[in-house]
């Protein structure tokens, strides 16, 4: 060439820089992929993985690859393990899948697993397996509360619920939740579980009671109470004093006035046969004293139980929180399965306060039972838990016995004519005629007693019929009205709740068997007329005769309804999705 450049020349000055260009991604990968690594590594070490990770550099491709081993983990005892209790502060990782972490577990290794990163972001643990059951256990048993929504939606959608659901949230309505559904992304159609815990919800330690026992305080004579004992006492008294007087001008007056209208306070039935004959009633917290001395010798003043199955076979006596060494077999009130009721009732009271029974689904039978509608109003009448103002109309009109006017103006002008009569006869006359119509007068007057008598016989069954018949009440307000009147009676104290009132009615059951099969076979009773056809007189005579066991049951069924009131059961739920998921990934 005339410039001198050959072609070697171009090649040289072209071919070089071009081929470094090209080289320059690789070198890019190169260097990548060694600071990826070592930021990788500084990770692994801060979140205590290093020792049993391995790591690898793929330096051509840029990328680096991690295997991390994947754990099956379960907790520790609670008993011997004082890290059951803490947080694994140390070596808990806040990279993606290690938030089991958190916790001090017992850990086995059941494999490897690979991830390959190109950046440190992309760096993830391997979701720990466990059982879900041993999970939810241990975490209800460090505070944590299901959430009901959460677990119905998992029963309901399954694998496609909704990431971040919450299926349990921290103790005592604190902001925040413990666990929830976590994406799907290795495992491999297993449910996959979030977790994350706070110190500040630490409120349990070795002495709480384990998951799924209960503890019942026993009910205590509170001042309000006793006041109001006392005043029921002197109301009592004034009421006898009170009585005495009117019989005794009701007996002075029964000379004046032969024949009195009929009126429903007047029928047997409204004035609950023969009631002021019997002895009042002892209070619940004085029965409940009584029972525990005799089934206990050892102060206490709480019991702890947990189930077996669907049963409680039996209770022990507690004494400041520590046991008294003496327990109370409870598995048998009478029938086959009659402690359910007891497990039921006690299950709702604890998920209520937020402790307790949480592994016992309240079976649908007795969920049907207790949302149906079964008591009439007008035997709430009769009973006298209700007046007839606060129920609809339902009885027809008691039947009128008193003499019309004109059969009164007739009886007095024969009267008139009689005694004219006999001031005209002579007097052995006259005093025979008085004798014809004083007897005379005689039989009127037990023909009308006996008619009264029969009038007042047929309202009753009449009032009886109408009364089974009459519209029926909802659970929850015979349950309210049946308070009502244990605090008129005196039998609880007057700032008494429904809960309250289960709580002191579970604790009776469990120191007097015979007042427990009492509530029982009427709970089995009411149960069987509801499911077949409604009350029947026999059903009516046994609640008259037993309407402290009846007020105790009703509360029962109440809190059960209350509990079942929604679309959804929390228990049943949880133990639903327990049972599908045998084990889980959490991350």
């Amino acid at each position: 060439m005339d410039n001198g450049t050959s072609a070697t020349d171009i090649i040289t000055y072209v071919g070089i820089p071009l081929a470094v260009l090209g080289v320059l991604p690789i070198l890019y990968s190169f260097i990548r992929a060694i600071l990826t690594q070592r930021s990788i590594c500084r990770t692994l070490k801060h979140h205590g993985l290093l020792d049993s990770a391995i790591t690898r550099g793929s330096l051509m491709a840029g990328t680096v690859e991690v295997e991390l081993p994947r754990c099956t983990i379960t907790p520790l005892d609670r008993d011997l393990d004082a890290e059951y209790w803490k947080l694994n502060a140390q070596q808990a990782s806040l990279l993606k899948g290690g938030s089991w972490s958190i916790f001090h577990w017992n850990r086995l290794v059941t494999g490897r697993q690979l991830y390959r990163c190109q950046f440190k972001e992309e760096l993830r643990v391997p979701q720990a397996d466990i059982d879900f059951e041993d999970l939810v256990a241990f975490l209800l048993d460090r505070g944590a509360v299901p959430d009901a929504k959460g677990w119905h939606m998992l029963k309901s959608i399954g694998l496609w619920t909704p990431t971040a659901t919450a299926l349990l949230k921290p103790p005592r309505n604190l902001p925040g939740t413990v666990l929830k559904v976590a994406p799907p992304e290795d495992s491999d159609g297993v449910l996959s579980l979030q977790l994350y815990w706070q110190s500040e919800w630490d409120l349990r330690n070795a002495a709480s009671l384990p998951p799924f026992w209960m503890r019942l305080q026993q009910p205590k004579l509170g001042k309000a109470f006793f006041d109001k004992e006392t005043e029921m006492l002197f109301s009592s008294d004034s009421r006898v004093s009170a009585n005495e007087q009117a019989d005794s001008k009701q007996a002075d007056s029964a000379t004046e006035e032969n024949i009195k209208p009929l009126s429903r306070e007047d029928t047997l039935v409204a004035s609950s046969i023969a009631e002021s004959n019997r002895p009042a009633p002892l209070s619940l917290i004085t029965s409940i004293e009584d029972a525990k001395a005799l089934v206990t010798t050892a102060p206490s003043d709480s019991v702890r139980f947990k189930t077996d199955g669907e049963q409680i076979r039996s209770v022990l006596f507690e004494s400041h929180g520590i046991l008294t060494g003496e327990s109370r077999d409870i598995c048998n009130f009478g029938g086959e399965y009659s402690s359910l009721w007891f497990v039921c009732a006690a299950s709702v009271l604890g998920q209520s306060r937020e402790s307790g029974i949480w592994n016992i689904a309240i079976p649908d039978n007795i969920v049907t039972f207790a949302r149906r509608k079964s008591i009439p109003c007008g035997v709430m009448v009769i009973l006298g838990m209700l007046s007839d103002e606060d129920v609809p109309p339902w009885a027809s009109p008691p039947p009128t016995t008193t003499e019309t006017p004109a059969e009164v103006h007739q009886r007095m002008q024969e009267n008139m004519h009689a005694h004219r009569m006999e001031n005209a006869m002579p007097p052995a006359q006259a005093a025979e005629a008085r004798q014809v119509r004083m007897l005379r007068d005689s039989q009127r007057f037990h023909i009308q007693h006996q008619k009264r008598v029969r009038l007042q016989g047929e309202y009753q069954e009449r009032r009886l019929v109408e009364a089974i018949q009459s519209p029926r009440l909802d659970n929850n307000t015979v349950a309210e009205a049946n308070l009502a009147y244990l605090v008129r009676e005196g039998i609880v104290p007057d700032h008494y709740t429904l809960l309250d009132l289960v709580h002191a009615v579970l604790y009776l059951m469990i120191l007097d068997l015979s007042q427990a099969k009492l509530i029982v076979d009427i709970l089995e009773r009411w149960a069987l007329w509801c499911q077949f056809g409604g009350m029947q007189k026999v059903q009516l005579t046994l609640l008259m005769e037993n309407k402290v066991a009846f007020c105790y049951a009703s509360a029962l069924v109440a809190i059960i309804q209350q509990a079942s009131s929604g679309s959804s059961n929390v228990s049943s739920d949880m133990l639903e999705c327990i049972r599908l998921w045998k084990r889980v990934r959490l991350g």
